[in-house]
């Protein structure tokens, strides 16, 4: 059992609540928190990541959908292209040394950031 469980439930918790909040959590919560706080290897927790947003997006897809919240026209045009954008960027990912592909990474959010303050 690892050692950290409870840092790990915590982190799982807040990527809800940012899932649920924001639609965010996977790569904006869990990412940083396992490379910064649990010093997990920058590829290995964006697997993790990934493997955590099934779990997380269909809780959060559900409440959304009762809520009634969801345009499945857009979710559908979206999944189709982002399920291929997936494994495209999954085998892409682990070929970019973890230094540049953090720092890219960090540009992103950065950027995203900025352009939602800024809007």
């Amino acid at each position: 059992m690892p050692t950290n469980l409870p840092l790990y439930a915590l982190i799982g918790l807040v990527a809800g609540l940012a899932s649920g909040c924001f639609g965010i959590g996977g790569g904006a919560v869990i990412v940083p928190a396992l490379t910064l706080l649990c010093g997990i290897p920058y590829h290995i927790a964006v697997g993790t990541s990934l493997a955590l947003i099934i779990p997380i997006s269909l809780a959060g897809s559900f409440t959304s959908w009762k809520l009634q919240t969801v345009d499945w026209r857009i979710a559908a045009a979206c999944a189709l292209t982002g399920m291929l954008g997936a494994v495209l960027g999954s085998l892409w990912i682990q070929k970019i040394p973890e230094l540049y592909a953090r720092r890219a990474f960090s540009l992103f959010l950065l950027y995203a950031a900025w352009k939602l303050w800024t809007k």
